[in-house]
């Protein structure tokens, strides 16, 4: 391409008066500074060790101090940033990026999930989320627009389409009011005997999440509407162990211990608890039901060892109280068994399997027709994760090993489908979620859904 003809003026300072160094290379005798011609236009070459001085640069260096020199140098070097960045930002082609390598037309967005929860809504497989989720529009940017912080939504599995989302709180907002999210109970929970998922926030807040309507609600006040003890307010929630009942611990602003029952709606003091904790079924005045569930056990290879190793299923046979205080803790760890200590409510306890081995045993999903556990084959590390569906008498449905998963969050059973929620490990980077589905039939599974947690949209 040809040199195109124009008077050549340094880019610096715009003084024509320079001298030639070779054929396309000039020194600046204003400034010093040196370039050269690219072929389409001048650019410039950066040297800070001027040798050149001219007349008047050399007399204002005989004026001034060396302090003064290093003062007007302080002064003026946010002011060279500022003129390189702005010059940076109109010699960049703005159709492809942006300022500072923004992109015009497209904002990066960082998602980190907190919370999924499967559930059905409408008669589909959808899921509940809570993510924290940051938006990149370069520092000291604000954008009503674009606000980072905590969003919940509701997402379509097998279409992946937003039902809803809303912003649950503000990354300002959080630190304006010191409010620290704890998420280690947050994924709501199902209350089976009160139909209804809760989950807790910042150790004071319950949340009611409606699958129905799509909402995720602050319940902590109207809850304990018409309970005399919450008027004064809660200073810290927690869930209720299960084996004890379906409920909540709740310590009010005078250091006072309680516990609550959606399904009943009753609130009992500790004394209270404890007792009604331990009455016998023929004491329970009638609210009593039967229920029959899966359990699995889990035990040492040798005396040597604390690695388990060893599976086992039985099937329980209980009485509970209908929305009150249980004692479901009928395993007895040293004699290895279930029993009757406590309540006489367990009626009877049967393995239904041999011994078989497995590490780091869970149940992710049971009721009384199967049950759905996951385990490693070995001790290894590296080792798969293997998933196992059960009938209510103990046998092998099918198997599926997968490569090793680091974290099981959502199981639920809708339509001959187990649909799971979980993480591959990967030694990579971020374990990125996906949801499975499994056939119930013959575990045959796919994956409907990758909740992307770096992504683009369109600026608007």
């Amino acid at each position: 391409m040809a040199t195109k003809i124009k008077a050549i003026k340094c880019p610096q300072c715009g003084s024509e008066k320079h001298e030639q160094l070779d054929e396309k290379r000039y020194r600046c005798k204003s400034c010093g500074t040196e370039f050269y011609i690219d072929d389409d236009d001048i650019n410039i070459n950066v040297n800070h060790h001027y040798e050149y001085q001219s007349q008047s640069s050399s007399s204002l260096n005989k004026l001034l101090s060396s302090g003064t020199k290093i003062g007007i140098v302080a002064m003026l070097a946010p002011v060279a940033i500022v003129f390189i960045l702005f010059y940076s930002a109109l010699t960049t082609d703005h159709s492809k990026s942006g300022f500072l390598g923004m992109s015009d037309d497209a904002i990066s967005v960082r998602d980190d999930y907190k919370s999924v929860r499967l559930i059905v809504y409408n008669g589909r497989p959808c899921y509940f989320y809570i993510l924290n989720r940051d938006f990149s529009l370069g520092y000291g940017d604000d954008n009503p627009k674009y606000v980072d912080g905590y969003y919940y939504g509701f997402r379509d599995v097998e279409s992946g389409k937003i039902l809803k989302e809303r912003l649950l709180f503000s990354e300002k907002e959080l630190k304006d009011h010191n409010f620290r999210v704890n998420f280690d109970q947050s994924p709501p929970l199902f209350f089976y005997q009160a139909h209804r998922y809760f989950s807790i926030l910042n150790d004071k807040s319950i949340y009611e999440m409606d699958p129905k309507t799509l909402t995720y609600t602050d319940v902590s006040k109207t809850l304990f509407k018409g309970k005399e003890a919450m008027n004064v307010g809660i200073s810290e929630v927690k869930y209720l162990d299960r084996d004890y009942g379906e409920g909540f611990i709740i310590n009010n602003n005078l250091s006072a211990t309680y516990y609550y029952f959606p399904a009943t709606n009753r609130l009992y003091t500790e004394e209270a608890f404890k007792y009604a904790r331990e009455l016998t079924p023929n004491q329970l005045n009638g609210e009593i039901r039967d229920t029959t569930y899966l359990e699995l056990q889990e035990e040492n290879v040798s005396e040597t060892s604390s690695k388990g190793g060893m599976l086992r299923l039985w099937k329980i046979h209980a009485k509970f109280h209908l929305g009150d205080p249980q004692d479901f803790g009928f395993y007895h760890w040293i004699q290895k068994t279930f029993t009757k200590e406590r309540g006489e409510r367990l009626v009877s306890a049967t393995p239904l399997t041999s011994w078989f081995t497995g590490f780091g045993g869970k149940i992710l999903y049971r009721d009384s027709n199967y049950i759905f556990i996951t385990f490693r084959p070995t001790i290894s590390e590296d080792a798969s994760s293997v998933f196992q569906l059960h009938d209510a008498y103990g046998n092998t449905l099918w198997t599926q090993a997968l490569n090793k998963f680091s974290e099981f969050r959502s199981v639920m059973l809708y339509n001959n489908k187990l649909w799971f929620c979980g993480a591959l490990d990967s030694s990579e980077g971020r374990d990125i979620l996906q949801i499975y589905g499994f056939d119930l039939k013959d575990g045959k599974y796919k994956i409907y859904n990758t909740l992307q947690e770096e992504y683009k949209i369109k600026a608007k």
